[in-house]
């Protein structure tokens, strides 16, 4: 847990919203949750990038209030996949860090086409799965009817 530990000490002292949720038995899959504020992503990715950790995985959760994008970081030690977790506004675009993790590119790509959530910067947003001139975005909760569309804080509390 080398790797972890220098990526925990390295954001430890974060401002404005860099809360960390730690877990030591590694239940969930990961080793800790980093929420980080959509202004400081791109400082983020950029420091965990020279730690030569990589982007793993990308998905999108949809609530009533905002959107919140997971983006699964590893290095090649054991225990060592952590989630950075962006809330970002319905209309609202969150910065790519497809110049940074080339593997973005086609993340963002997806989470676009199924979510709606823009990303500032990216050069190719064209969809990858559904047709090109698709105006719906499939994953988002207004998409048809669902009956528990809640608040984040009703599941996160």
């Amino acid at each position: 847990m080398g790797k972890v530990n220098d990526v925990l000490q390295r954001f430890r002292g974060m401002p404005e919203g860099g809360t960390i949720v730690k877990d030591d038995a590694y239940k969930a899959g990961i080793a800790f949750s980093m929420q980080v504020p959509a202004e400081r992503l791109r400082e983020v990715a950029a420091v965990l990038n020279e730690m030569e950790c990589y982007l793993e995985s990308m998905a999108a959760l949809d609530f009533q209030d905002t959107f919140e994008i997971v983006y699964h970081f590893n290095c090649f030690e054991p225990r060592s996949r952590f989630a950075l977790r962006v809330l970002c506004g319905h209309d609202e675009a969150v910065p790519t860090v497809s110049d940074i993790f080339k593997t973005a590119m086609w993340q963002e790509r997806e989470v676009h086409e199924f979510f709606g959530i823009r990303f500032a910067d990216n050069p190719d947003l064209r969809p990858l799965l559904l047709p090109e001139d698709t105006d719906e975005h499939p994953l988002r909760k207004t998409f048809g009817k669902v009956n528990a569309y809640r608040r984040r804080e009703e599941i996160y509390g």
